[in-house]
């Protein structure tokens, strides 16, 4: 089954096979943002790590 894509969010679009199953991928972003996206990750990577109890949770995991 095959699905035409609109021009207009092909560009905004990626495809990723994981197994038998494929995922289409469609992003949208805001362009008058005020931080890059490496900014906003970057921040909610200090965030994560500066919550009280990230230690905590990250001892307890099973990996």
């Amino acid at each position: 089954m095959e699905q035409v894509m609109n021009p207009r969010t092909e560009s905004n679009t990626f495809t990723k096979k994981i197994g038998q199953t494929t995922y289409v991928v469609r992003f949208h972003y805001n362009e008058n943002a005020r931080e890059t996206m490496q900014e906003k990750i970057n921040r909610m990577l200090v965030n994560e790590a500066s919550r009280p109890d990230f230690m905590e949770t990250e001892a307890e995991s099973p990996d």
